[in-house]
């Protein structure tokens, strides 16, 4: 067996160079002996394991962060979009590919999950490759990936209508909340997560935000709502149930669609914050700055 040091020596560059191994194929590293120049074992090893002792360097460093294929890709398009802007002439007219929802795409990036910010970060890069023209065979290789395909831009929405309850469904979105609503002819009661509205919205601006498709329809008092909500804050929720309800709305009764079009109930308010950046007290307050 070969000594503590001379495997030191042997795998001096080793240790500092990256290993161009995928974590799915498996090297065989062979180690002879000094005296004879006969092998004396081998033993088999991944890109990502130690070997007596030596931590070999991984081939990418988005390896030591708790998502790295996410990080990979983002760095992979801002490398690619750095490489060929200055041989290429950005327009932002330039005609951008529809893009796969969440779900899909957290399926093509590979991934278990991906938070919005996350999809929204890929869909800003990937429109950054999209003003380049002309395109460049590896920033088609990206829109080939991540674009929806001709049968699924054909796909329609399924039609929504009133099941055999008298229940109609609808979804609503806003910031990070999400909302599911059950919208049925009642007396005008209205559940959260099955809580009652007057407990779960302690402020009276939420709920009047949320009741708004039925005020401006005249139909408070003639419904029963039952909302399961989750994310963001209750300004966020209450929108989404409000956006829902009037979904919902227009189910039962297709002829509301010009009234809640002009009150703004069926048009999804896409405004999120925006993040804070580093260096900064706030997304746009600086930091004050004091000379001495």
């Amino acid at each position: 067996m070969l000594s503590s040091r001379i495997l030191a020596r042997t795998f001096a560059g080793a240790i500092g160079r990256p290993l161009q191994l995928s974590s799915s194929r498996i090297a065989c590293v062979r180690f002879m002996s000094t005296e004879t120049g006969a092998p004396v074992q081998e033993q088999p090893i991944n890109g990502y394991s130690s070997l007596n002792g030596f931590q070999l360097k991984p081939a990418s460093p988005s390896y030591f962060t708790t998502n790295p294929v996410y990080n990979e890709l983002i760095v992979n398009l801002d490398y690619t979009y750095r490489q060929y802007r200055p041989i290429t002439k950005p327009s932002k007219q330039a005609q951008r590919p529809n893009w796969l929802g969440k779900d899909a795409l957290r399926a093509a990036v590979g991934v278990e999950t991906l938070k919005t910010s996350q999809y929204r970060l890929i869909i800003s890069k990937l429109n950054q490759l999209a003003t380049l023209t002309p395109r460049p065979p590896e920033v088609e290789a990206y829109f080939s990936q991540f674009s929806k395909t001709e049968e699924q831009m054909t796909q329609k929405a399924k039609p929504r209508i009133v099941d055999h309850l008298g229940r109609a469904l609808a979804t609503g979105r806003r910031k990070e909340a999400s909302a599911s609503v059950f919208v049925v002819e009642g007396e005008g009661k209205v559940l959260i997560n099955g809580q009652d509205v007057a407990h779960y919205f302690r402020k009276s601006q939420d709920r009047d935000s949320l009741l708004k498709p039925f005020e401006v329809t005249n139909l408070l008092g003639k419904y029963n709502v039952w909302a399961l909500v989750k994310g963001g804050g209750t300004t966020g929720q209450a929108e989404a149930i409000s956006l829902g309800i009037a979904k919902a709305l227009l189910t039962h009764s297709p002829e509301l669609k010009p009234t809640l079009r002009k009150a703004g109930c069926i048009t999804r308010d896409m405004r999120v914050v925006e993040r804070k950046k580093p260096g900064q007290y706030g997304a746009r307050k600086k930091f004050q700055w004091v000379k001495r």
